[in-house]
């Protein structure tokens, strides 16, 4: 139990993204390359992903293999697909678009959800704003709380 305690501890210290509850996608490693350059996103850009009518606020999370476009994290998943896993793709078809808006990552700390899907609009704004019966999602924050329960002893 310490172990699994000091683990959670040190990934609140951190700020890692869980795949499981956080909304991210991974860019190929050979584009996220040139850190110079003013087009070239980062870990930690804002990401708009369109899938529908439905706009969802992210960030690029991590680098992956350079064979791999369209990949993001399981919470991103199944909120396109609720029957999507780590074995089984949420969408097959190129209906999936991200907008990445490059060096737009602040200041690095735990995710914020509300303030991911801020800042989303804010940039989305920027380029001529949501279109006509499009909507920007809301995450909502699925990660148990840590201690405070009966059973944490």
């Amino acid at each position: 139990m310490k172990r699994l305690t000091d683990g959670i501890e040190d990934l609140k210290r951190r700020s890692f993204l869980i795949a499981e509850y956080d909304p991210f996608i991974v860019i190929p490693v050979y584009i996220l390359e040139d850190r110079e350059s003013a087009w070239g996103p980062n870990v930690g850009d804002y990401v708009a992903v369109i899938h529908g009518k439905e706009i969802y606020p992210a960030i690029v999370g991590d680098g992956g293999p350079s064979f791999k476009i369209g990949e993001g994290s399981l919470r991103m998943a199944k909120e396109l697909n609720p029957g999507s896993s780590s074995y089984s793709r949420p969408v097959s078809d190129l209906n999936v678009t991200y907008i990445v808006f490059p060096r737009t990552s602040g200041e690095w700390q735990a995710p914020d959800y509300s303030s991911w899907r801020t800042e989303c609009s804010k940039l989305l704004d920027e380029i001529g704003g949501l279109g006509k019966g499009y909507q920007l999602h809301e995450w909502s924050n699925t990660l148990p709380p840590v201690g405070g329960g009966e059973d944490d002893e």
